[in-house]
């Protein structure tokens, strides 16, 4: 009776267990879903670290350790194209999805229509900075930065949202967009003013810095009122992001010292923030606040305020309630699907993974190893790390255990008033910076045609970034303040061999 009553439940016509098409179904499903984990597994897991052309990396063996700063992901290209090259002998699969990366970090997209809906590149704004990654990171790099090209405005109100990160302005967001679709208004025009702040070396010599004041006009939405946080953002380079990527929490922890308790005058923090692919806390490693905990994230953020491009992670438009036609405009993807897919996600993930670090160069320069020694002597070495050892648990083997030297602990620092910006994210006050890492600083000038550097590129050159650090920063930059210019110019030497 009890056979005969499931039998009947489970299939009403009386259908054999043996030939049912629902349990085919669910079998065949099972049997996909075990072979798509297995194949992910294995690729995480047991996938070679290299390639089978073992011959494109031999030069690895070769080379003089020093000049490794990437470990077995760097490379000896030093051309304009520095900042974008593959690491060397990937297996094919990662390799290919390197490539897919590629493209779509290249790709312009376009606004969305019904014509286009579903391609690669559908779904721009509806209010936007730029059209693509390339366009802020040119060649992996950094555009110049200035507004309508390479410099965004966060804007925030104080407060927190639900994760504990910076709220967001009622009316403009979390970052004020500049560029619109037909039919939908920008949020206004971004404006960057400097005032000259004059300052003399030991010796006498004299320099000017540039301080950077923010203005937001043309307001289409709005005012901003007066309790407006506004921060202004350069592009950073990508290159070697998985490698940060696969420094240990452990490692950040023994680096951190919040309440310096060694009294030597750095305590670098750990910002936590909301891992948003996770849905979850943990230790941020990127963005010049280190508000993204993962290349994962930092790549769908980027998407949704940059280009306003949703993605699984961020499935929403950035639209508020005051921004009408923005909500009603004509999303891209195929109405069901975010505009940028899964796929999309992981190949562009892939892609700033494995993008390669330009060796360090003139090791043997006297000039070059006197600067590098008066950069420790200054003590910049103490938050700009030079040896690392990547840790064990990355879902890439490539990455695992890596002798790496990327001049950065990835932790908070209090840079002073000077560079102050006064907008908290998480754990990060308005004082606090993540140490930026140098490597690959000597070639931006090639790669990028500039040399403007520092959270909003208000130094205008090596001297003007490190004469801007204060706070934890200030006896090292008094250090430099008072060398000779010769010194000076040594201690410049060994940041351009980098």
């Amino acid at each position: 009776m009890v056979s005969e009553l499931l039998n009947f439940k489970i299939f009403p016509n009386g259908t054999p267990h043996g030939h049912s098409p629902f349990l085919k179904f669910g079998l065949a499903g099972l049997f996909i879903a075990t072979v798509i984990f297995g194949y992910h597994f294995y690729k995480s897991r047991y996938l070679p670290a290299f390639g089978n052309h073992t011959e494109e990396s031999r030069y690895l063996e070769q080379a003089d350790p020093r000049a490794l700063v990437g470990g077995s992901l760097t490379h000896f290209k030093f051309g304009t194209n520095g900042f974008a090259e593959e690491a060397v002998n990937l297996p094919w699969q990662l390799s290919k999805m390197f490539d897919d990366g590629d493209g779509v970090f290249e790709r312009p997209f376009t606004p969305a229509s019904p014509s286009s809906q579903g391609s690669n590149a559908d779904g721009l704004g509806p209010i936007f900075n730029n059209i693509s990654c390339e366009s802020c990171h040119a060649n992996d790099g950094r555009s110049m930065p200035i507004p309508g090209i390479g410099l965004l405005v966060r804007v925030s109100v104080p407060g927190t949202d639900i994760h504990g990160g910076p709220k967001g302005h009622p009316a403009y967001g979390g970052q004020f967009g500049d560029h619109a679709v037909r039919g939908v208004a920008a949020e206004g025009t971004v404006d960057i003013t400097y005032e000259e702040i004059q300052g003399t070396y030991g010796d006498g010599q004299p320099y000017i810095l540039h301080k950077p004041t923010i203005h937001l006009t043309d307001l289409n939405y709005g005012p901003l009122g007066d309790d407006v946080m506004l921060s202004a953002r350069a592009p950073i380079g990508v290159y070697g992001g998985g490698l940060l990527e696969a420094i240990s929490d452990t490692t950040l922890q023994e680096w951190a010292d919040e309440e310096d308790r060694d009294n030597d005058g750095i305590s670098g923090k750990i910002n936590i923030v909301h891992d948003m692919y996770n849905d979850q806390m943990a230790y941020g490693r990127f963005g010049w606040k280190a508000e993204a905990s993962s290349l994962i994230n930092q790549a769908a953020a980027a998407a949704a305020n940059d280009m306003g491009v949703t993605s699984p992670v961020l499935p929403h438009q950035e639209c508020t309630s005051q921004q009408q036609n923005c909500q009603n405009s004509l999303h891209g993807g195929d109405q069901k699907e975010p505009e940028f897919t899964l796929q999309q996600l992981l190949d562009l993930e892939a892609y700033l993974r494995f993008l390669s670090v330009p060796a360090r160069g003139h090791l043997d320069n006297p000039i070059v190893q006197k600067g590098e020694n008066l950069f420790t002597s200054a003590g910049c070495s103490s938050c700009h790390k030079q040896h690392v050892v990547t840790g064990n648990d990355h879902p890439m083997r490539r990455l695992r255990n890596q002798k790496i030297q990327p001049y950065t602990d990835l932790l908070l620092h209090d840079m002073g008033d000077g560079l102050a910006d006064n907008r908290p994210s998480y754990k990060a006050n308005g004082r606090e910076w993540r140490t930026h890492p140098l490597w690959g600083i000597g070639m931006v000038e090639t790669v990028n045609g500039h040399t403007m550097f520092l959270h909003d590129g208000r130094a205008n050159g090596y001297a003007e970034a490190i004469l801007w650090h204060g706070g934890e920063a200030e006896p090292s930059k008094e250090f430099f303040r008072n060398l000779s210019k010769k010194d000076r110019e040594a201690m410049i030497a060994f940041l351009k061999s980098l």
